[in-house]
């Protein structure tokens, strides 16, 4: 437990306890201390300041475990992150390179290529990104599902056979896919200290 520069360490305590010149204290402060006629008190400030010691024992091993807890949970949400990241990524780019098949008359392959894509964009969706470790994996991860939103929605005008400036489509889809991949590649670059 850390307080105004003090850290305390429970191994460091219980090995000077242990020590030989530890026991020798000990035992020559107890010594001394039954001699005294006010030997019941003494009791009580010993017992005092062994719960005081244990006290910061048992904290110390809290903040420790919640800290590894932390860390690990960390870890999974960074590893979590960019495996959906890459996945994004990969989803942007199969869409941009099946334009041609978002309109073409073949509605399994279309109805395939949107279910992939709407797919990671859920998945994108259940992640907060309050949630992530690092804040610098904020921006990256919002332009990889604005940009994988926008996509699905360009594709839906393509599939849909709408009257839908196709040009404008395929440059947004181009785009997109180019800014996921960037952001994607981003995000795999962090490392959590």
């Amino acid at each position: 437990m850390a307080a105004d520069g003090f850290t305390f360490n429970s191994g460091s305590l219980s090995m000077w306890l242990i020590s030989p010149v530890g026991a020798v204290a000990v035992i020559g402060t107890l010594v001394l201390i039954f001699k005294q006629p006010d030997a019941p008190a003494w009791f009580q400030v010993i017992g005092s300041l062994a719960a005081v010691v244990t006290a910061l024992i048992v904290a110390n091993k809290q903040a420790r475990d919640i800290a590894k807890a932390r860390r690990n949970r960390d870890e999974v949400v960074f590893r979590l992150v960019c495996g959906v990241a890459k996945r994004a990524a990969a989803v942007s780019s199969l869409l941009f390179q099946n334009f041609d098949t978002m309109q073409s008359s073949d509605r399994a392959a279309r109805t395939e290529i949107m279910t992939t894509v709407e797919e990671q964009t859920l998945a994108m969706r259940g992640i907060n990104p309050v949630d992530l470790p690092l804040p610098d994996m904020v921006e990256p991860f919002l332009i990889i599902r604005g940009a994988l939103e926008k996509s699905v929605v360009m594709a839906q005008l393509l599939s849909d056979g709408s009257a839908v400036d196709v040009l404008k489509c395929v440059t947004t889809l181009s785009h997109n896919s180019q800014a996921v991949n960037m952001a994607a590649v981003k995000l795999s670059e962090m490392r959590l200290s």
